[in-house]
């Protein structure tokens, strides 16, 4: 009976626009009295002229209003649905449990200050509340997980998003918009699914939202404070959960995450630009730290607050136009959020797709707003990258390991729905490593790599293919057919992949690294006369010299011979052929001009007229032996 009057009040429209708007105008009835109280009580944000971009005191703590009508409703209506009998009414309610927690913690927060520590030991106790109460993470990518591994993601999970929404909440509206988005986004995953308790939840947690913004709109009267900030991340962290539970398809970790997507991608590059940007680096002792202290140091180094956020990035763009930035946000954050909904309508079988889409969206926008962090690391790893302690690492522990996987899955997938003995399979393990370790595979210094090497890799893995093939005649084993041949295929295609990842990552370190320089450091473009050895090699040496690389990029060579004009030679377009010097000078803007193979002496008259006419720079570059 109960679980009828439910279905059928769900069903109904109109008894959810009255929860909806009464979660709005409780909301906005308590937040216009916060304004007045929570000065009274201590509960102002003061400017301090470095962080914050209001420039009066404003109230700090609003986010209290909205949870308390949020809390009300909700707990009064699935409380008269739950006591009717419908069970699952009361998952809703002990959803709301773990807020017991959050709701002191923001208030001392917003009103005394507490230390990183002792609000993320809260949050992660209440966290470890969710779990006990039924919200896990107990399968991703259709992988079902363990205790032991479901609980700590589970508490990453809860934690990083209370975290990620406390990180947005720097300008007036976007904190509170970005949650009614995502939550809508969510809520309407939760309607397709059948889940119409979650969707009603999430429904009056909007309004509840819509109701506090009215207030924080800019020019802002009020501040969520910390109290608003986890409430939100909380709730938007748990009904996540719940629909990772419900659907069995890769786009069930997909769907929470492109719904928070703003969030999520702004708490991921906080973590990487702390780690690297080494403004935020605490000092380190006199002597070596100890693996503890490194930990300490690392700990301070993410608690580090700085002004590189995205809404900070934004802001700048915008002249410290507020609207702006949250209009250009809001757009972004649906954008990801209808993205995450059309992951619903893929087949649960297609998980490549999905994956491309889920991955393909979050590298698109990571590729366009992280070129601060990029940039850090670019600096930070340029140097230990061509460093010998980085190609022993890289040849004698990554390689090793990665050439183990990719043999182990070449195998996988070339025996799958075929009977083999797990003893065939180590064998030719064994064999393929062996052979691997006994050439010289593993002494080179693959971030210095020539090509070789790889050719040589190549052979060496087709002759251990060759040989576990001849042991299967060895030991009388009934050989599959094109087995072999389909795991050579697959693990030669990866271990090469992963060895000209590196060399692509040495090459793509310098190339950011040239195109991040200072707006006052003045670009010399160059052109190379002479398609010779030694243009490569010019090129080469320029590349790899860091200081160099920023101050000088080479545009494209130019031969007398017109055969080779408009090709590419050593990656590098001919431009044009002698005659055409004057043009390419004033086309392409260049700058200084390099020869790098002797000429007649006629034309090497009419590149020094050219030059001199244009002021343009002229050198040579040759490579001689000389006895010493």
């Amino acid at each position: 009976m109960a679980t009828h009057i439910f279905n059928s009040s769900i069903h109904s429209l109109q008894a959810m626009a009255v929860l909806i708007c009464t979660a709005a105008a409780l909301s906005m009835v308590l937040t216009r009295l916060l304004i007045v109280w929570l000065p009274k009580w201590g509960m102002v944000d003061k400017p301090d002229f470095k962080r914050h971009i209001h420039t009066r005191i404003v109230p700090r703590g609003g986010g209290l209003g909205m949870l308390v009508a949020f809390v009300t409703v909700s707990a009064i209506f699935f409380g008269i649905t739950a006591s009717g009998g419908d069970a699952k009414s009361w998952d809703m309610l002990k959803l709301l449990a773990p807020l017991a927690i959050l709701l002191p913690l923001g208030i001392l927060d917003d009103r005394c200050g507490l230390r990183a520590r002792t609000k993320f030991l809260f949050q992660t106790l209440a966290a470890l509340a969710a779990y006990f109460l039924g919200f896990r993470m107990e399968r991703c990518l259709g992988i079902h997980f363990l205790v032991w591994i479901s609980l700590p993601l589970t508490l990453f999970w809860i934690v990083a998003f209370i975290n990620a929404f406390n990180m947005i909440d720097g300008v007036d509206g976007l904190a509170a918009g970005v949650g009614i988005i995502s939550s809508v986004c969510m809520g309407t995953t939760a309607l397709m699914l059948h889940q119409y308790r979650l969707a009603l939840l999430l429904a009056v947690f909007a309004a509840s939202l819509l109701g506090f913004l009215y207030y924080n709109w800019n020019p802002a009267r009020l501040f969520m404070g910390d109290t608003g900030s986890m409430f939100i991340g909380y709730l938007l962290a748990v009904t996540g959960l719940c629909i990772n539970a419900r659907i069995v398809s890769v786009a069930s970790i997909g769907i929470p995450l492109l719904a928070c997507g703003i969030p999520v991608i702004d708490i991921c590059l906080a973590i990487w630009r702390r780690i690297f940007h080494p403004s935020v680096s605490q000092a380190p002792p006199e002597t070596e730290p100890s693996f503890f202290r490194r930990l300490a140091y690392l700990a301070a180094r993410l608690g580090t607050a700085d002004q590189s956020h995205i809404h900070h990035r934004l802001l700048r763009h915008f002249q410290n136009n507020q609207r702006k930035t949250i209009y250009s946000i809001y757009a972004l954050a649906l954008c990801m959020g209808l993205i995450g909904i059309a992951c619903c309508f893929l087949p649960n079988n297609n998980l490549l797709l999905t994956l491309v889409i889920i991955l393909g969206t979050f590298s698109f926008i990571l590729n366009r707003v992280a070129f601060i962090e990029l940039w850090n690391t670019t600096e930070a790893l340029y140097g230990s990258f061509q460093s010998a302690h980085a190609g022993i690492v890289i040849s004698y522990v990554i390689n090793p390991l990665w050439d183990l996987f990719c043999i182990v899955t070449a195998y996988a997938i070339a025996t799958r729905n075929i009977p083999i003995s797990m003893g065939c399979l180590l064998r030719y393990v064994v064999i393929l490593m062996v052979v691997l370790f006994c050439s010289r595979s593993y002494r080179v210094f693959w971030n210095f790599a020539v090509s070789d090497d790889y050719f040589r890799l190549g052979y060496t893995l087709i002759l251990g293919f060759i040989i576990a093939r001849c042991s299967d005649f060895l030991f009388h084993y009934n050989h599959v057919e094109r087995l072999h041949s389909y795991a050579a295929g697959i693990a030669v295609a990866l271990i090469l992949l992963e060895r000209l990842f590196i060399h692509y990552f040495r090459n793509t370190q310098i190339k950011r690294h040239v195109q991040s320089q200072p707006d006052d450091c003045k670009l010399v473009l160059t052109a190379i006369v002479g398609v010779t050895p030694l243009a490569r090699l010019y090129r080469n040496l320029l590349d790899s010299d860091l200081e160099r690389a920023g101050q000088e990029r080479i545009v494209g060579l130019i031969d007398q011979d017109h055969r080779f004009v408009h090709s590419y030679c050593y990656s590098m377009r001919v431009l044009g052929h002698l005659n055409d010097l004057e043009y390419v000078i004033e086309h392409d803007h260049i700058g200084k001009i390099i020869l790098t193979q002797r000429l007649p002496e006629k034309e090497t008259q009419l590149i020094q007229d050219t030059c001199r006419k244009h002021n343009v720079a002229l050198t040579t570059f040759n490579y001689q032996e000389k006895t010493i």
